[in-house]
């Protein structure tokens, strides 16, 4: 069974007007060729799972091209047309085509695409025609569409929050695969949207009103004839109209069955609307809590700068609010390029003033003047080590240690999500040896930091992940929804 497998995958957040360029793509992850089963085996992520159990399978892969992009805007149209041209092309280069397995976000827009993974699926389809199967793995937080359902045979989206099930679900996708090309099952899809986008904070699925839906999807599963379940909260911060709540549901060749299974799932979502509400401290109330704890390292959660949303990542609210209530023993991380140069010409030992961060736009707090000292400066590439997207090599570009007024201040050229302790360690920093640290995440961070924290406080910071979705402008998104529509 010869298999193309590739892949665009990138969360774009709208509310970021500044569109996402192809260098900035070809910059990071990126790989074409046998160079993707080279770069991604034994990682955890859908596409390491994606080789395991074409092992297994006994399904050849023919790697095209793999893009990763880090959560940004909006793709731009011209980056768009390069990257999808370049995988339809290699596509069509594969010799006895048996399937295309595709590796994607599912919250992809671009500059006029509200639907892009949407959009790839459907040219993939009038590439390769009705006959050749089409399999695909979306992430939990995808806005799943009609389109991505139609033009897809199988769809098999994330079952944890933090993500800590890539490898199983690209192994799952590639089982139903291969089950389907040996004529063994006819998987049939439906898809059910709630009118709801959950509160980012409420949607860790251990707990709380996600975890009982993916109780009810697990329970699915298990019964005769049912082939697969995803439940995605959605991505809240791409105004589109396949935003919210939704449910695909997979069934051996019943159709009614699937439809039945995730409409029961949509339904349940809505009636617990109320429960993935979340009411979080603002930044002064959150640091005084913080300071005034008694052990550590307290984790600050900087909700509306998640960089796993794809914002700026150089928000300062903490920053600001640390520095002004004289905290002792915080770590913050900003990306910030130009303060990363005016450090590194200044060099290690040497003293230095800077304004660092608020410099991509006015959402995420003004530059702070601080004065400090430059203790280190390093490559910023590192290799995570914890139990999300173990083995993936992470490059924060240029990165500086700075010591301000009791502060460690990291300093790096390319924004990246805290996901991993091996990112401060190969610093030199131990993670669980701090007073305080801030982290511009919502949920992912905790598989890596809550093992180590004395305690965790989510803020209500300003930004364009701001945990009160309210805060925003939709134009696109249907209505009524909640909590937009109470």
């Amino acid at each position: 069974m010869r298999v193309a497998v590739g892949g665009i995958f990138h969360e774009s957040n709208t509310f970021f007007t500044r569109p996402t360029t192809f260098e900035e793509f070809t910059r990071r992850n990126t790989t074409r060729g046998p160079a993707i089963l080279q770069r991604w085996q034994g990682t955890v992520s859908e596409i390491g799972g994606y080789i395991e159990e074409a092992h297994r399978q006994k399904v050849f892969l023919v790697p095209t091209l793999m893009v990763h992009g880090m959560p940004s805007g909006p793709i731009s149209d011209i980056a768009f047309e390069q990257l999808v041209g370049e995988l339809l092309e290699r596509i069509a280069g594969v010799r006895g085509l048996e399937a295309v397995l595709l590796s994607f976000h599912g919250a992809m827009v671009t500059e006029t695409l509200q639907d892009a993974d949407g959009e790839v699926l459907r040219r993939v389809r009038d590439l390769v025609g009705p006959e050749v199967p089409i399999a695909a793995t979306l992430d939990f937080h995808a806005n799943t569409s009609p389109l991505m359902v139609a033009q897809a045979d199988i769809l098999v989206g994330g079952d944890t929050n933090p993500h800590l099930d890539y490898r199983e679900r690209g192994r799952e996708c590639v089982a139903l695969l291969a089950r389907g090309l040996r004529g063994e099952i006819a998987p049939r899809m439906a898809l059910a949207k709630a009118p709801l986008m959950p509160n980012i904070l409420r949607q860790r699925t251990a707990e709380g009103p996600m975890a009982a839906l993916m109780e009810r999807a697990h329970a699915a599963e298990a019964e005769p004839g049912m082939l697969a379940v995803s439940v995605a909260a959605g991505f809240a911060y791409a105004d589109v109209e396949c935003a919210g709540l939704s449910c695909v549901a997979m069934a051996d060749g019943d159709l009614d069955r699937a439809r039945a299974v995730a409409d029961a799932i949509a339904d349940r979502a809505w009636e617990l609307r109320e429960s993935f509400d979340a009411h979080p401290p603002r930044a002064k109330e959150a640091v005084a809590l913080a300071i005034a704890s008694g052990s550590g390292p307290i984790v600050l959660v900087d909700v509306g700068d998640n960089v796993g949303g794809g914002t700026p990542g150089d928000g300062t609210t903490l920053l600001s609010e640390l520095l002004e209530q004289d905290a002792r023993g915080a770590l913050v991380v900003i990306a910030d390029p130009g303060a990363v140069a005016r450090a590194v010409a200044a060099g290690v030992r040497n003293d230095i003033s800077l304004d660092v961060g608020g410099k991509t736009d006015e959402h995420h707090g003004p530059p702070v003047r601080v004065h400090g000292r430059v203790r280190l400066i390093s490559d910023g590439m590192y290799t995570n080590r914890g139990p999300l997207r173990h083995g993936i090599a992470e490059d924060m570009g240029r990165t500086v240690v700075l010591h301000s007024r009791g502060l460690t201040i990291v300093l790096t050229e390319y924004k990246t999500p805290m996901w991993d302790l091996q990112q401060l360690r190969s610093l030199g920093i131990e993670p669980a040896l701090q007073r305080i640290i801030a982290v511009k995440a919502a949920i992912a961070y905790r598989a890596a930091y809550e093992p180590i924290a004395a305690q965790l406080i989510e803020v209500d910071t300003p930004g364009l992940t701001a945990a009160d979705v309210r805060r925003y402008s939709y134009r696109n998104v249907p209505r009524p929804i909640w909590p937009l529509d109470r």
